[in-house]
């Protein structure tokens, strides 16, 4: 079967390469790269874009399901082939997919761009308590909690924590990168969601100030270097993240609140990135805001 490729992560290499097949979902195969521990994703085409995705023009009712764990995949001159399930894959042709959080330079001080960040807050909010998540987000951050254990109160008092110290600019001390990464479960786990999405809302609002962006890099410094604590999946989306480098549903959100404009097209946006996963996406989203807000008017550094 041959398949053409629509886009290209920025991760993707642009040279001939090898790999073998890491893991296997319906609409979506990882591939580990064997010049080194990165990961590559293939998607069907309803799927967004990733930084290490190449998304396909798939058919209609496509799935990954038959190609085998570990075949071989071979990319020569443009086109990936694998070694069992005689797939192949046309990567030429198709563009590629980079997003840029930093240009967005969100301020929720802007009362207009505080009001769209309040109004996905409030969906958000909706949505886990409708689907009774393990993590709502108004529950993350709470003056008098009465949740003294399990992955929820783990949760909120490490980003807490995280927040304070994105607010002083003072990571000393700070271990809720450790109690976050590998937190949960899942195949990305809930913490590994929150600080992906954190990092990305934090890029969002560097917006040219040297001391954000040297904070943004010592705490992807400290992901990095604790990223072993959870899977590989979700090892590569925290690299990315700390990059400034997330799914085209998360970056899309991020824009429309950037944008501020009519509620209903922030309400659509919104519900495309919650709807990853069973909890994945809520809770980068999550993450995702509370990255935003951190730095705001309350701030004085901001003034």
């Amino acid at each position: 079967m041959y398949i053409p490729a629509i886009t290209l992560g920025y991760a993707v290499p642009a040279v001939d390469f090898e790999a073998s097949v890491h893991s296997v979902f319906h609409s979506a195969m990882n591939l580990r790269l064997l010049d080194g521990n990165g990961l590559l994703t293939l998607v069907v085409s309803s799927e967004p874009d990733l930084p290490q995705g190449i998304r396909l023009d798939t058919p209609e009712g496509f799935s990954f399901e038959n190609v085998q764990i570990g075949e071989s995949a071979i990319c020569r001159e443009g086109i990936l082939y694998f070694e069992d399930s005689h797939l192949s894959v046309h990567l030429s042709n198709a563009r590629r997919w980079k997003c840029d959080l930093s240009k967005l330079e969100i301020d929720t001080g802007n009362p207009v761009i505080s009001a769209a960040w309040s109004l996905v807050w409030e969906a958000l909010n909706k949505r886990q308590k409708r689907l009774h998540a393990e993590i709502i987000a108004d529950d993350l951050l709470p003056t008098d909690t009465t949740i003294q254990s399990g992955v929820s109160f783990r949760a909120g008092k490490a980003m807490c924590e995280l927040v304070t110290a994105t607010r002083q600019y003072n990571l000393s001390g700070t271990t809720a990168v450790e109690a976050l990464i590998g937190l949960g479960a899942g195949l990305t786990p809930s913490g590994d969601d929150l600080l992906a999405g954190y990092m990305a809302g934090l890029w969002c609002t560097v917006r040219k100030k040297n001391d954000r962006a040297q904070f943004i890099t010592q705490l992807g410094k400290g992901v990095i270097d604790l990223s072993w604590r959870t899977n590989d999946i979700s090892r590569t989306y925290l690299f990315h993240a700390v990059h400034g480098q997330v799914s085209s549903r998360i970056a899309a959100l991020a824009e429309a609140i950037s944008r501020a404009g009519e509620s209903n097209p922030i309400l659509e946006t919104a519900e495309q990135a919650m709807q990853s996963g069973s909890t994945s996406g809520m809770d980068t989203v999550t993450g995702l805001l509370l990255g935003i807000s951190a730095w705001d008017a309350t701030d004085s550094t901001n003034q």
